[in-house]
């Protein structure tokens, strides 16, 4: 069988994409991910730990609001929708999102977990490419043939140079956190290093269910925890207006502009930034808690491990001078970073590239000349930095669908932001 889609990887956007391909009858489509289930970030789902985006912001309401993929469907089904209205915060738990997202899974028939993709050919004279992938439990080799494929297999942890290869047992990445948490909330001295959400989100674990006497010290060389800009004309850069205005720039325009749009999808929630600092103020009137220390402007130089301590270098950023600091656990909340997979080696020659060896999508995600092969969450570099906002997923994938399917089966809203991101067009007044 030679199917319309064949997707790799399954975290929100493929499976938002399966979502809303299940129900156009004449798509026929299979997915693929080398998880055993469904579970997004399973070392970040912390108590109290919220989205940064609305509940609307789901897998597919956004591109087809009578979906019954919807995030309210999962709350009615689960018997929540009420209590979910009463609690009044749009914004759901990370770990009730991630229920959701197990929920929709267990409704699409055509989802191969625990199977890994370890290459693609295509075939000119039938038109289709041939995924070659391994059953992780069996090692048995099977091949799918589609006619498109869409690559969602997201971003890979990114460790600065100085401690990717220490290999000390308390030197985590924030995303193995939730491994760790039971041993790190007992060490008398544990360090954070990094500025946006996860970093947080695991200081106010800390603070809130650690030992009580535990040094906590939390490092970035940002210049200050600075919130995310979430006012209306910042979330009007989430739009297909900015995306279309953004695409057209020149490829060194763009690079210097993601340069100074740090406070819009790399910040913490204004909510959890000020909760923070309540704890940090009830935590001072206590005259046995251990000391907690904020640091910004301060670099991480070098990690070196000392049996079972660390000793940390800094470089204070403005003032340019190194200092040493001493701890028990490092956690280096230090963000992701995109990488091409080896599996798309027998088709480089068919993928278009940029001169820094990045994907070169078009405006409608597509990699290939003839649009058979489309990315999600990897176009950042040509797109915008709203690339991995949850809330353009469905966007996104109806884009996708249209393409594939030749026609608008998704009508998309067009002109809806209030801002002209581009040149205006100047219009003559009457005298």
């Amino acid at each position: 069988m030679t199917y319309d889609i064949l997707g790799i990887g399954l975290g929100p956007f493929n499976l938002g994409l399966a979502a809303l391909a299940a129900d156009i009858p004449k798509l026929s489509t299979v997915f693929i991910d080398q998880q055993a289930s469904f579970n997004w970030h399973p070392g970040l789902l912390l108590p109290g730990a919220r989205l940064q985006v609305p509940f609307y912001a789901d897998l597919v309401t956004l591109a087809n609001p009578q979906s019954r993929f919807s995030y309210f469907s999962f709350l009615h089904a689960k018997q929540r929708l009420f209590r979910f209205g009463v609690q009044d915060n749009p914004f759901p738990l990370r770990r009730e999102y991630n229920e959701y997202g197990q929920w929709v899974a267990g409704q699409l028939p055509n989802l191969y977990f625990g199977h890994r993709c370890t290459s693609i050919h295509y075939t000119e004279q039938t038109k289709e490419y041939g995924v070659t992938v391994s059953d992780i439990k069996t090692s048995e080799t099977k091949t799918f043939h589609a006619k498109h494929v869409v690559i969602g297999i997201g971003s890979q942890p990114f460790l600065p140079e100085c401690a990717r290869y220490l290999g000390h047992p308390a030197t985590i990445h924030a995303s193995d956190y939730g491994y760790k948490r039971e041993q790190f909330i007992q060490m008398a001295r544990i360090t954070l290093v990094g500025s946006g959400q996860s970093a947080a989100e695991i200081f106010q674990d800390l603070l809130a269910n650690g030992n009580g006497s535990q040094e906590i010290s939390w490092f970035t060389r940002s210049p200050r925890f600075f919130p995310m800009d979430v006012s209306p004309g910042a979330l009007e850069m989430s739009t297909p207006d900015y995306i279309d205005y953004f695409y057209q720039l020149p490829a060194a325009a763009r690079a210097q502009v993601l340069e100074g749009q740090d406070s819009l999808y790399k910040g913490i929630n204004g909510g959890l930034l000020r909760a923070l600092y309540e704890q940090l103020y009830e935590r001072a009137l206590s005259s046995t808690d251990g000391p907690v220390q904020l640091n910004p402007n301060q670099e991480l130089k070098q990690v070196i491990s000392e049996g079972s301590t660390l000793q940390l270098v800094f470089e204070q950023v403005e003032a340019q001078t190194n200092f040493s600091y001493r701890t028990d656990a490092l956690v280096l909340a230090t963000g992701y970073r995109d990488s091409t997979p080896a599996f798309l080696t027998p088709i480089r020659d068919r993928i278009r590239w940029t001169q820094a060896g990045r994907y070169n999508p078009s405006r409608h995600y597509s990699i290939t000349a003839d649009d058979t092969l489309f990315v999600q969450n990897a176009e950042r570099h040509s797109h915008g930095f709203n690339s991995a906002d949850l809330s353009l997923g469905p966007y996104r994938n109806a884009i996708i669908l249209n393409v594939i399917l030749g026609y608008d089966h998704f009508a998309l809203e067009t002109g809806v932001a209030f801002q002209t991101f581009g040149q205006p067009e100047m219009r003559s007044s009457k005298k």
